[in-house]
């Protein structure tokens, strides 16, 4: 059987997502563990924790992979209307207050439609990780320090109010690697003419996996490993592609020319990754210690 390489953490509300691996390092008993994707202390939801060979596979939720599943997050929450904080959620201070206008469903979507589909300029927030100079963005506004923040580009694919009143927005969005949803939420209010910020966040989905699929902190105190997701589990986002039994001494000797050649007339698109351990007799991959998990491109 594989080895357990990922587990789906349901990160609660309060912690931060260092606070998380902070705490399975030692419900597990190992240091080798990585999350795909950040989550503010307030919000709660879906937190891939990778470990082990796992680890490999961080790179395709962080870095910019747009043919991947897992370049897309899916989000529920509340938007809180008339009231601005410095954090843009609700751990922040209050920095402005402004009457909300009357609102429609008609007019809240069409706003939200707004962001949707079309390449959204998005400058990340001042009380964010984003790293200055080696230093956390959050760390110097604390210190009252000037930031300077470049704008990024992502993308929104779904954003849709569920329900509202005249003080808050009930939403659910998918959106590309790397977007802000408190941004999000302030530049929506924004667009309705007053002002707001995030006051409730679930992360409900990233690529594959769902909420559903997740466990608690105490959940994987009490049954270890048998939460985990496997190496074969935890790569089904990315496309198979079988060894040739020929190939494996090549491979133990890092040659890999000849599977190269094999990838660029595999169909794939360009750039694509795929696992190449898929379907490895296991005896094979007793074969490979060093090399159970490859990850090759199909072109370029």
């Amino acid at each position: 059987m594989s080895e357990p390489v990922l587990l789906l953490l349901n990160k609660p509300s309060g912690q931060t997502s260092y606070d998380c691996i902070r705490h399975l390092k030692k419900f597990l008993n190992r240091t080798d563990l990585g999350h795909g994707g950040t989550l503010d202390r307030f919000a709660k939801g879906v937190l891939p924790i990778f470990f082990g060979e796992g680890l490999k596979l961080v790179r395709f939720f962080l870095d910019h992979y747009p043919t991947l599943p897992t370049f897309w997050k899916k989000y529920k929450g509340t938007i809180s209307l008339g009231v601005a904080t410095d954090t843009g959620d609700p751990e922040g201070t209050e920095t402005e207050k402004r009457t909300v206008p009357n609102l429609t469903q008609e007019h809240i979507q069409s706003a939200m439609q707004f962001f949707v589909e079309e390449v959204y300029e998005q400058t990340p927030p001042n009380f964010s990780a984003k790293k200055i100079a080696g230093q956390r963005a959050s760390t110097l506004a604390r210190q009252g320090k000037k930031i300077d923040l470049k704008p990024t580009m992502i993308t929104i694919k779904d954003f849709c109010c569920h329900c509202w009143d005249q003080s808050s927005i009930k939403f659910e969005a998918t959106c590309s690697k790397g977007a802000y949803m408190r941004v999000l939420a302030n530049d929506l209010a924004k667009k309705l003419d007053t002002v707001g910020h995030l006051s409730e966040l679930t992360r409900i989905g990233v690529g594959l996996w769902e909420l559903s699929q997740t466990f608690t902190l105490e959940e994987i105190e009490h049954k270890g490993m048998e939460c985990a997701l496997t190496l074969e589990e935890a790569t089904s986002f990315l496309p198979k592609f079988p060894l040739l039994f020929s190939e494996v001494d090549l491979l133990k000797i890092g040659k890999v020319d000849g599977l190269l050649a094999r990838l660029s007339n595999s169909g794939l698109s360009h750039n694509a990754y795929c696992a190449v351990y898929q379907n490895i007799p296991m005896a094979l991959l007793e074969l490979l210690p060093s090399k159970k998990s490859l990850f090759l491109r199909a072109f370029g």
